[in-house]
């Protein structure tokens, strides 16, 4: 028996009408074998990503020090960490601060997309916001100047 496309097209169609899982074929020193495919059902999975908030404690030193810095005149607010800079919760949303504006302490200024999580960038004393250093979606790296205050 001569293995050839009409051959191999005849075979897959019985593995189909009798429901076989494989056929093997010898002949003239070539092996041939068919296997069907088991469809894995995947059912939709939902995955909730939980927001991590970065909270900066005012009475630890070291941590207000890493956050806030002074950028000459002005002082500036730093990235706590690498990742994608977002000015608002979501695409078409308002921004969470603009140039300008007064924040108060734990008023969220960002949010920074680490790792498929959202994480909010907090105001950590109340201060004006005079400049926004960084454009929305910018991939920004952990000391990077985000905001310009006073």
């Amino acid at each position: 028996m001569k293995i050839d496309v009409k051959t191999i097209r005849e075979l897959a169609e019985n593995i189909e009408k009798y429901n076989l899982n494989e056929v093997a074929l010898e002949s003239e020193g070539v092996k041939l074998v068919l296997k069907k495919e088991k469809p894995v059902k995947v059912g939709a999975i939902q995955v909730q990503q939980p927001l991590v908030q970065q909270y900066v404690n005012n009475n630890d030193e070291i941590e207000t020090k890493e956050e806030i810095v002074d950028c000459g005149e002005k002082e500036c607010i730093l990235a706590p960490m690498v990742g994608t800079f977002y000015k608002s919760s979501a695409p078409g949303n308002p921004a969470f601060v603009e140039a300008g504006m007064n924040v108060s302490v734990g008023d969220t200024l960002c949010i920074i997309e680490a790792m498929k999580l959202m994480n909010e960038v907090k105001a950590t004393k109340n201060c004006k916001i005079v400049k926004i250093l960084v454009e929305d979606g910018q991939i920004v790296k952990k000391g990077d100047k985000l905001f310009e205050i006073e």
